[in-house]
């Protein structure tokens, strides 16, 4: 079997569910909801959720005040079919531009089940609460 079947065998046996921070998902006029949307619908097995922030509210009003953080984010449960965890939340964010909008969603496509394929700048927001942890 080569890599190409065995890739496509594995995105049909994955799914996800992506949560969409709901209370900042309207702030900066990108058509996000229906951009992930239409990426989850194509999806065999992607589910997107709208929830108030599940980062909580203090990380969230600090963002919404950072002009480098501000964003809505998106948290990812990559899964079985069977809506079963296979791996770690994976944090993605801020989605500020049209460009970020348009990674991300190429992104779901793909089953995703790691962060291969994003661009390092929506992994910031999680780095940068990582790197503040340790301070």
């Amino acid at each position: 079997m080569d890599n190409d079947s065995r890739d496509t065998e594995q995105q049909a046996q994955t799914g996800f569910t992506a949560v969409l921070c709901d209370d900042c998902a309207h702030d900066d006029g990108l058509p996000i909801l229906d951009a992930l949307g239409n990426s989850v619908r194509r999806s065999p097995h992607g589910i997107l959720v709208r929830s108030p922030c599940q980062l909580g509210p203090l990380w969230c009003h600090t963002r919404k005040n950072s002009q480098r953080t501000n964003g809505p984010m998106l948290l990812l449960q990559p899964c079985d079919t069977d809506r079963q965890p296979i791996g770690p939340v994976i944090t993605v964010g801020p989605i500020r531009t049209p460009n970020d909008l348009a990674a991300i969603a190429r992104w779901l496509e793909t089953a995703p089940t790691s962060v291969t394929g994003l661009p390092k700048r929506l992994l910031q927001a999680l780095t940068d609460r990582r790197r503040a942890s340790t301070n």
